[in-house]
């Protein structure tokens, strides 16, 4: 009994196989266009799928992130359902577009279409297809400030920390605006020499302004503080020629003394400025910042420092 099935078996095997070498074996010109056909569409959907996922998740980064400290990962993830979702709802889109290419037909039978070999050229294209699109839908990050959302995170963190430091800082010191500016370095494509990494003060936490604002390194006073990781006073700010007025007319605001005190964190490296602006005694007339204020705004750059180290072990 075993031995007649064992018969059978190889019966059918060897039909099969008899069948299979009857099927004429496709061409290289046909395979190329099987791997062309397969390719195209994948490639319409890999572009569709990072381009949404990459879009989607820094809007999600940007708002639900910072509002409620999700991870860049969970962000990318709901980004990632976002970009399913497109493709399961516009497959239609990319399937008539690439119908109206009028792309050549390989011709080739559904018994030749099943042979290995076309199968294998067919799976190959679909992901050269896909890899290709794949990184044409990355190439939005060329346009993008991926660090941005990172920053809002780490102002966000900090906001209710440094708020009662400069906040009551400057009241203490009663001066018109107070700022905590910090250092973020960001690649600089421009920069011709080997280190293309760029420094840029930015802050989220000004008495008398919303949303994350920031200034150069070079040309303005806190720029200088940092860089020079010296105390700046300067009784009137009209008179310094490192001033830029163009601030004040922007904002409307009219500076006149000003005080910028660098904060160092426990290794002694430059992490910021306080910035004080227009000290008033107690009748509300303009006056210069005294040694007193200097050493008040130093002790809040001490306990910046401290804040900056439990939120950076946390």
């Amino acid at each position: 009994m075993t031995s007649e099935k064992e018969n059978q078996a190889t019966s059918v095997d060897t039909a099969a196989a008899a069948a299979a070498s009857s099927i004429p074996p496709p061409t290289w010109a046909q395979l190329r266009i099987v791997a062309v056909r397969s390719a195209i569409p994948m490639i319409g959907f890999g572009f569709m799928d990072n381009l949404v996922m990459i879009q989607a998740g820094e809007a999600i980064d940007m708002s639900l992130g910072v509002a409620f400290g999700l991870s860049t990962m969970t962000a990318a993830g709901f980004g990632q359902c976002f970009s399913d979702v497109a493709g399961l709802t516009c497959g239609g889109l990319v399937d008539a577009t690439v119908a109206k290419l009028q792309l050549p037909h390989h011709n080739l039978s559904l018994a030749q279409m099943d042979l290995k070999v076309t199968r294998t050229c067919s799976t190959l294209g679909g992901c050269v297809g896909v890899v290709t699109g794949c990184l044409l839908g990355m190439s939005c990050l060329l346009f993008m400030d991926t660090d941005k959302a990172d920053r809002a995170k780490k102002a966000k963190e900090l906001q209710s920390i440094f708020e009662s430091v400069i906040v009551e800082g400057h009241r203490l010191i009663n001066a018109e605006r107070a700022t905590l500016w910090m250092i973020d370095q960001q690649d600089d494509s421009d920069s011709s020499s080997d280190d293309k990494k760029k420094s840029i003060l930015w802050s989220r936490v000004a008495s008398g302004v919303d949303g994350i604002i920031e200034a150069p390194m070079e040309g303005s006073i806190v720029g200088e503080c940092v860089r020079t990781q010296q105390i700046i006073h300067i009784p009137d700010a009209y008179q310094d020629p490192r001033f830029d007025r163009n601030v004040d007319q922007q904002t409307g605001f009219r500076t006149q003394s000003v005080l910028a005190v660098p904060v160092k964190d426990d290794t002694g490296k430059i992490v910021g400025a306080i910035q004080m602006m227009n000290k008033k005694d107690e009748q509300g007339n303009h006056i210069p910042f005294g040694e007193g204020d200097i050493k008040c705004a130093q002790m809040l750059g001490s306990h910046v420092s401290c804040f900056i180290r439990v939120v950076n072990a946390g």
